[in-house]
């Protein structure tokens, strides 16, 4: 197998793009990718003040390394939701790859938030799906610590397949809502709200992590434990055995959506208000934000025990 830019030995056959590449334009092809993705929706410029949301995974460690290899100002955010196990071995992985990129790392223990309880641990006693409690942790703190510390953007690790797999579950339940906010870069809508963009969003998730391992870069290979009976991880094994009959359902069918999206959704969008939290003073849509009313809930539960 020939590769398809130089005729050099190829080391891998992307069949969703019937496309065979050596090591080295592999690299290339998927760096490409994410560059094609931060100008086509306009997420930032080379003279923006990146943070990127970096948990050990494969998918933010690789876009830490080639944001900073593009030549981005992005520097990384650490949010330890816990202090045993696998959260330990990931903080210990994102610090080797700060100092492998001679980036800042910014660490926030969000368990100091809430009674030094972990986000496992409130799920448990509020009997809440750990998944929930997790995204609101980790969206709050991430745009506090962006809007505290100035920086432009706030990056994730969202792939391809991420997102499909959110809008095929937003689809199969018709979450219209959710539909019409989607999209790989969000702008700013209130002052204290930072700017949050998603620069894989072209990769397959496969695809990253071949990169990762071609290129050595360290991550924790160990999915959360709690997302093995989550909702998504149902909708995405769909998408998985959609793909493996039909290569490339899964870019037609998200691109398809980012072409046609304004035409079908957006008379669907809500007017969202905005106020400050009477707690925080951050934007909400309520009187008080998520994260302070599950950190009151968390206080009042503690306090009885």
């Amino acid at each position: 197998m020939k590769c398809k830019k130089c005729g050099r030995e190829a080391i891998v056959k992307l069949r969703h793009y019937n496309l065979a590449l050596c090591r080295e334009h592999f690299i290339e092809f998927i760096e490409g990718r994410v560059e094609k993705a931060i100008k086509k929706f306009k997420m930032f410029k080379k003279s923006d003040k990146v943070l990127v949301a970096v948990s050990g995974g494969k998918d933010s460690v690789s876009l830490w390394h080639i944001l900073v290899k593009l030549g981005y100002e992005a520097d990384g955010l650490f949010i330890r939701t816990g202090k045993e196990g696998l959260i330990k071995i990931a903080e210990r992985i994102v610090e080797e790859n700060a100092k492998i990129l001679e980036r800042k790392l910014i660490k926030i223990d969000a368990t100091e938030y809430f009674e030094g309880l972990s986000t496992g641990e409130i799920a448990k006693i509020l009997r809440r799906p750990v998944c929930s409690i997790c995204g609101t942790v980790r969206r709050y703190l991430m745009n506090k610590v962006a809007y505290e510390e100035g920086y432009d953007v706030v990056v994730t690790g969202h792939n391809l397949s991420d997102e499909a797999t959110v809008l095929f579950g937003n689809i199969l339940n018709w979450q219209i809502g959710y539909i019409s906010r989607q999209w790989p870069y969000l702008p700013k809508t209130h002052e204290k709200f930072v700017p949050k963009a998603k620069p894989l969003v072209l990769n397959y998730e496969e695809d990253i992590r071949l990169y990762a391992r071609v290129t050595g870069i360290k991550f924790l290979d160990t999915a959360c434990p709690f997302s093995l009976d989550a909702t998504t991880t149902v909708y995405k094994s769909y998408l998985t055995d959609m793909e493996k009959k039909q290569p490339g359902i899964t870019i037609r069918f998200f691109t398809g959506f980012l072409r046609n999206k304004n035409k079908t959704f957006s008379a669907e969008e809500e007017d969202l208000k905005l106020k400050e939290c009477k707690v925080c003073r951050y934007p909400t849509t309520e009187e008080v934000c998520s994260f302070c009313r599950l950190r009151g809930k968390v206080a009042k539960v503690v306090s009885k025990t």
